[in-house]
């Protein structure tokens, strides 16, 4: 008997169909772990025994075997004891099996039928197949699919052709066949391959048992193409909110757009809609754009009164080749609207949303143009109008690199020229706005080779505002700002690195990276005291802003440098592992002279204001890491202030990754205020997921101010895991009041929550993926 035509085994959609149906309108089946179930064997072995089976490979010729034959006077052949049809692909096999040849080639079996492909195995009492059509039915049919540790029955099983399977009286689930704690029941399926849908009616989830969910209809996906229909619900409970139920539904519109809608019903609040609206366009034969529209209404909030809602759009794409836009726009209806609904502490107690529209274009000649618009939302009620940031409305820039040809064998300089015209604004009448225009011409060469680099440059920055006069009775309008300030410095720089690497052990699995880096600023004192703030400040130091030729960022501030800055980096890469046992970064910056440059408002001589730096060595910087194992990590950085005798800041990590989805964290940050009105802090954190036994696990968070003496955030929770579905419980605490710089306070407004998830492994989970993002690697 020979074959070499390719066939869709029987029955081969049952699990798939099933596995992504259900709830999950978009969302295809996922893979669990099979057999053991991990350290703990929460499952036993997958199915039962049954005969070894290895397929054949494409366009081998198909096979027959039994214990003996009988040929019939119609050309029927009946394989008798230990029978075996084997195609590529796929293998019939059972104790009496009937083979009709003809221009319609089927078998037909009784007794212990078993079809088995590479990955999935069916029992059936008994069942007939069309070897050409591939159309069949089986009866009293049992199936294993072992990729997805999916099993179930069904009454009957039949294949129309390729793309059409009708199945009655069937079930599905990954938990073992003893112990069903759920499975769905379906009196009649029809799978559809050809449009990647199926349809079940009366189907009914039960749980240890016991009916939880009955719908008399479903359409649902049964392969990857995404396909409209109702997700997973999440729900909870919160202090603001009561209890939380939310219903998505995936709409697929078109190959290139998309939504999910979301009913949410609070019980405090009342009924609103939540969605996500995703488009992919095209404006040329390569050049995409993208888009995606975040939203929440609540047209009627029972607590507050009034209609809330937020909105966030963020659209990118590329017009042509020589231009781009990003547009990035966040807001909501109220400066409460956070604090009322969010779940997490960062998001509570956030003052600033910012928007803004980029469009940035290359016209030729290696010009980079550019176009910013940029505003604020705040949303802190504890911040004055006054305190509000400036807004960008708009900023121009350009940017180009020129080549001045070749000087010598070595010497090929290149000049770059940097420019942005700004205008600021601000919602404040008491606060100074106007307009900026900023320039910057650099020339530099750089030297380099395997071993090193060394780059001088020399750069003219020059800057002019015109600025509106300022009420004289307001607090801006009280200070002596020039309305038509300039500014011009020249900066001149060295900066200069040297590579050393060497191999460790005897296969040179190990590498060591060394370089040594000396960094020459020389900036001389302007005077600008005079200048108003729009968009400077003091930015976190790092490493690199060490090799900065400005301490500040934005524009209005340069500050003054004769420093020499000088680095060690050295790092241990373990080429077998991917790990790096220990990295090292240390800088400090040694002045030559006294640095003046302040920033405002604090009108203080510059021996006294926090920002002045003395002759001799500033701060020193340093940076630690390390792939202490392959399962514990940690970092610190700490700023050590020589003006001051003390540590500025720091900040500790320490982190654990094992197995069985075991994850430890820890981090301490301090950090010094710089004056009597910013507060010190210091502040602790430590997260985790444990396992407690073969079942149970825990979980936890908790965040400790220590100046404020405050818990500023707290879970607890528990997990327990069976070997087909898992269920997570906790509560949370966190603050709600904006963080406004000072000490919280005994009146710390605080929200209250329970966060519920389950997983029906094999189908996925509801609740959401809160755990993961309270607890750092954690993956449930």
């Amino acid at each position: 008997m020979e074959s070499g035509k390719t066939r869709t085994p029987l029955a081969i959609a049952i699990a798939a169909a099933l596995g992504a149906g259900g709830l999950a309108g978009s969302q295809s089946l996922q893979p669990v772990e099979a057999a053991s179930g991990g350290e703990w064997g929460l499952c036993p072995a997958f199915g039962p025994e049954r005969p070894a089976y290895q397929p054949l490979a494409e366009g081998e010729p198909g096979k027959a075997s039994a214990d003996r034959a009988e040929y019939g006077t119609d050309g029927t052949v009946t394989l008798i004891g230990d029978a075996i049809v084997d195609e590529p692909g796929r293998r019939v096999r059972g104790e009496r099996l009937i083979y009709r040849q003809g221009p319609e080639a089927s078998v037909s079996a009784e007794g212990n039928l078993w079809l088995q492909t590479g990955d999935m195995a069916v029992q059936a009492e008994r069942g007939e197949l069309n070897l050409d059509t591939d159309a069949g039915r089986l009866e009293r049919a049992h199936y294993w699919l072992e990729s997805q540790h999916l099993s179930g029955v069904a009454e009957t099983i039949v294949q129309d052709d390729r793309q059409h399977y009708r199945l009655g009286q069937a079930t599905f689930s990954t938990c073992p066949a003893e112990t069903r704690d759920w499975e769905f029941q379906a009196r009649e399926v029809n799978l559809n391959r050809e449009t990647g849908r199926g349809e079940a009616w009366h189907t009914t989830l039960r749980a240890g048992g016991v009916p939880v969910f009955y719908a008399p209809y479903l359409n649902f996906p049964i392969d990857d193409r995404r396909q409209s229909g109702l997700l997973y619900p999440t729900f909870g409970n919160s202090t603001e909110g009561g209890f939380e139920y939310a219903q998505p539904y995936y709409w697929n519109i078109a190959p290139n757009l998309d939504a999910t809608l979301t009913p949410t019903l609070l019980t405090k609040r009342g009924l609103g809609l939540g969605g996500q609206v995703r488009w992919l366009h095209q404006f040329g034969s390569e050049d995409l754009g993208r888009d995606q529209l975040d939203f929440f209404y609540l047209p009627d909030d029972r607590v507050e009164g009034g209609s809330r809602w937020s909105l966030g759009l963020d659209s990118s794409g590329r017009v042509n080749p020589d231009l781009d836009y990003r547009v990035d726009i966040n807001r909501v209806s109220d400066d409460q609207f956070f604090q009322d609904f969010s779940t997490n502490l960062e998001q509570s107690t956030t003052s600033h949303l910012r928007s803004d529209v980029r469009l940035n274009a290359r016209p030729g000649g290696g010009w980079n143009l550019g176009l910013l618009a940029q505003r604020y939302q705040t949303i802190n009620p504890d911040l004055s109008e006054y305190q509000y940031p400036y807004r960008i409305m708009p900023r121009l820039t350009a940017s180009n690199r020129f080549g001045l040809g070749q000087w010598g064998e070595h010497v090929a300089p290149s000049l770059s020229v940097r420019a942005d015209v700004t205008r600021f604004a601000h919602p404040s009448s008491e606060r100074i706005v106007g307009d900026r225009a900023h320039a910057a011409i650099g020339l530099g060469q750089t030297f380099d080779d395997t071993w090193y680099r060394l780059r001088p440059q020399v750069t003219l920055d020059t800057t002019s505002y015109h600025l509106n006069d300022a009420d004289p009775n307001t607090i801006d309008g009280n200070r002596a700002f020039d309305t038509s300030a300039t500014r011009s410095v020249p900066i001149s720089s060295i900066d200069g690195s040297l590579f050393f690497e060497r191999a460790y052990g005897e296969t040179g699995r190990y590498r060591a990276l060394l370089e040594p880096r000396l960094y020459y600023l020389y900036v001389p004192y302007r005077d600008q005291s005079d200048i108003p703030l729009f968009d400077t400040g003091q930015p976190t130091l790092s490493y690199s802003q060490l090799f900065r030729p400005n301490r500040y960022s934005g524009g209005d501030r340069i500050a003054d440098e004769n420093a020499l800055t000088y680095g060690l980096s050295w790092s241990l890469i373990d080429t077998q592992q991917g790990t790096v046992p220990l990295s090292l970064r240390v800088a400090q910056r040694y002045r030559f002279e006294d640095s003046e440059t302040v920033l405002p408002p604090n009108f203080a001589t510059p021996e006294t204001h926090p920002s002045y730096r003395e002759a001799g060595g500033s701060t020193v910087l340093a940076e630690v890491y390390s792939d202490v194992t392959q399962n514990w990590n940690g970092s610190f950085t700490a700023e050590y202030d020589t003006d001051r005798e003390r540590v500025s800041r720091s900040q500790t990590r320490l982190g654990y990754r094992g197995e069985d989805n075991r994850v430890l964290n820890f981090s301490w940050f301090t950090r010094e205020g710089i004056n009597e009105s910013d507060r010190d802090y210091r502040q602790g954190d430590v997260s985790f997921a444990w396992p407690l036994s073969r079942r149970w696990s825990m979980l936890g968070r908790v965040g400790y101010d220590f100046e404020s003496e405050q818990v500023v955030q707290s879970l607890l929770g528990v997990g327990y895991e069976s070997c087909c579905w898992s269920a997570r419980l906790a509560f949370k605490r966190y603050i709600v009041r904006p963080d406004v710089g000072t000490d919280l306070g005994d009146d710390a407004e605080y929200s209250n929550a329970v966060v519920f998830q389950v997983e029906l492994k094999g189908l996925g989970g509801i609740g959401g993926n809160q755990f993961r993002d309270d607890i750092l690697g954690f993956d449930p």
